[in-house]
């Protein structure tokens, strides 16, 4: 295809696959600039896109740390080095997920018995709820640490364009409108906000890609 007429065509195509979501009016508002550039999503287009909203509050962030040790010869133990930047997270009673490389299927459950500095480094000791029963002397271990409470939406609710962070909060009668936020702390299922959103607020978190399109289709 000629290389003048590939964003083209890339615009056409994005609007039909969003278009086939729609009956013939949806597919006028779809291309009508809106005044206030927000984007406006059916009833019928939000079931469709299984569209699911999730409300920005103040929760716990989770981190997990991950790593690789040796077990011991009583199949009891695992014993891994952490980097000072990891070992700082990591505390003796944190709940830990161990597995063989070989049998990830068989998770055993485990909890951070010791935290000690060892060799510039500093080596994590996790204590298996259970004997392991695998052959294999290396698991790897994957520790929960509590990050902190603090105002939260989910990964999936925050895009990045144009080196920002943004989401897509719902505003009444089925719109949506972008939002710019400063996020901070990344954990395991949500992402810290420091600026942007207030608690209540919902945030658009599966189906954002689509809302995302549609946008930027109605404003370009």
């Amino acid at each position: 295809m000629h290389r003048t007429l590939l964003p083209f065509a890339i615009a056409i195509a994005a609007l039909f696959l969003f278009a086939g979501f729609a009956d013939a009016q949806s597919v006028r508002d779809h291309v009508r600039i809106t005044p206030d550039r927000s984007t406006t999503v059916s009833e019928k287009q939000a079931t469709e896109l299984t569209l699911t909203v999730t409300e920005a509050s103040v929760r716990p962030i989770q981190i997990w740390v991950r790593t690789a040790g040796l077990i011991d010869p009583s199949k009891k133990t695992v014993t891994a080095f952490l980097p000072a930047h990891e070992a700082a997270l990591v505390r003796a009673g944190q709940r830990v997920r161990a597995f063989s490389p070989e049998s990830r299927s068989r998770m055993y459950q485990a909890t951070v018995s010791r935290v000690a500095p060892q060799d510039g480094r500093t080596a994590v000791t996790a204590t298996l709820t259970g004997q392991a029963f695998e052959t294999s002397t290396r698991y790897v271990l994957e520790i929960v640490a509590e990050g902190g409470e603090f105002l939260s939406v989910p990964n999936e609710a925050i895009l990045e364009t144009g080196g920002k962070q943004m989401v897509y909060v719902q505003q009444a009668g089925g719109n949506y409108i972008p939002r710019d936020i400063k996020a901070g702390m990344r954990g395991e299922l949500f992402t810290q906000v420091l600026e942007g959103l207030t608690a209540g607020e919902q945030v658009v978190t599966i189906g954002s890609f689509f809302i995302d399109a549609d946008h930027k289709l109605k404003n370009p």
